[in-house]
């Protein structure tokens, strides 16, 4: 009996999901039949080496351009790409990328765009491939193949918001920007913006924040100091994010979504590269002359 029960704590440890998950981890789960591990990274980083089973699965085929600026790509196009990479209703999908920065925002936009679509069983690798190397564990060059699935797309729009909406609901609910508070204050404007500032009434919290030093997250205790405590967000209230163009404000919604929480979190896709190009949105912009 007590081996039994001791098996049984096992299985619900190494099956149990959490938005953030360990290379130690990782590599209990790296033959389990569920897991479908995906490396975002672009093919020539992921070809070099990476985690053994994992998919090569770069940002350019979740989004495709709008004008000038991206979004993610339509619901056929992302169920052909589910189907392909052999994710369905069971999977349990983990995610990483190799470096930090932009790279590491592509982990968040693919569990946004997965969650999106129905999936959200989503893990985001804390510390990334450098983390799971560091442990020592083995790493490939194999190429692997899924067998494709049938998933069908069962689309979530609560966590995706539009220009129309952003502007309806400034001063009712609370947006947060996702850029460098340089950005954000307007004291410098970003080359492929046409005007510089912030929405209106929007907060400024650089997704950089709620990351260590080593590229890892900060405890759940200290995002909940920050933007809970700190900024008086409130859980179970609506709130949008955004950036410049959808990889920064990715990584705010999943702080906030995932890990603590919010609900009703969602995501401005087209961010900034819409609305500051845009000359009939309305910008603050904080003067010092």
């Amino acid at each position: 009996m007590k081996k039994f029960l001791i098996f049984i704590s096992f299985a619900l440890w190494a099956f149990a999901f959490d938005p953030i998950i360990s290379a130690d981890k990782v590599a209990k789960l790296i033959r389990s039949k569920d897991i479908v591990i995906l490396d975002v990274s672009e093919p020539k980083v992921y070809a070099k080496a990476h985690i053994p089973g994992a998919l090569n699965a770069p940002i350019n085929l979740w989004r495709q351009k709008h004008g000038t600026y991206l979004l993610v790509k339509t619901k056929n196009e992302i169920e052909k790409l589910i189907r392909k990479l052999g994710i369905d209703k069971n999977s349990h999908i983990i995610i990483y990328a190799h470096h930090s920065g932009k790279d590491l925002l592509k982990t968040s936009y693919v569990a946004w765009a997965l969650e999106l679509h129905g999936i959200k069983k989503s893990s985001i690798l804390d510390g990334g491939f450098k983390a799971y190397k560091q442990k020592g564990y083995p790493v490939t060059k194999e190429i692997t193949k899924a067998a494709p699935s049938w998933y069908k797309v069962q689309y979530n729009p609560a966590i995706l918001t539009n220009k129309k909406d952003v502007y309806a609901n400034i001063g009712k609910v609370r947006m947060i920007d996702a850029r460098p508070a340089v950005y954000y204050f307007g004291a410098k404007k970003q080359n492929v913006l046409q005007r510089a500032g912030h929405i209106p009434k929007a907060t400024s919290y650089f997704w950089k924040y709620s990351f260590k030093e080593d590229g890892a997250f900060k405890p759940k205790g200290v995002l909940k100091e920050m933007l809970i405590e700190g900024l008086g967000l409130d859980p179970n209230k609506t709130i949008i994010t955004y950036c410049t163009g959808g990889l920064e404000t990715s990584m705010n919604w999943f702080v906030l979504h995932r890990i603590l929480g919010f609900k009703k979190a969602k995501l401005y896709d087209a961010s900034m590269k819409e609305w500051a190009n845009d000359p009939t949105m309305p910008l603050t912009k904080y003067r010092w002359e």
